[in-house]
């Protein structure tokens, strides 16, 4: 999981392949409420999820490959797809500004410049 830039927010990955945005209770700083659940995308588990400074939320699954979403009013939209970014399961990612890194079980790390 990973907590937007101000911490009211976060989005969790899961193996059966879903991203869900969780949202801060006002009245109640420690919970957090699904706000919103996307699916379809990934074809194999989703293994890490990385919400960037941006904005952007990427993801590593099983499939090999590298998106990247943005958050429009309460969905998530795919702003960028990478179809083979690896040549094994994508396992982690991580924002540094506008590049993206990904790590796979081809024993590669791989720097993405999105400047999204």
């Amino acid at each position: 999981m990973s907590f937007n830039k101000s911490g009211d927010k976060f989005v969790s990955c899961s193996d059966d392949r879903t991203l869900r945005v969780w949202c801060r209770d006002d009245n109640k700083p420690t919970k957090y409420t699904c706000k919103s659940t996307v699916c379809g995308f990934h074809s194999r588990p989703i293994y890490d999820v990385s919400w960037g400074r941006h904005g952007y939320i990427a993801t590593a699954a099983g499939d090999n490959a590298v998106r990247v979403f943005e958050q429009q009013g309460g969905s998530l939209l795919l702003a960028h797809y990478q179809p083979d970014a690896h040549a094994g399961d994508v396992n982690s990612v991580a924002w540094k500004g506008h590049l993206l890194a990904s790590a796979s079980d081809d024993e590669t790390v791989k720097i993405w410049s999105l400047n999204t």
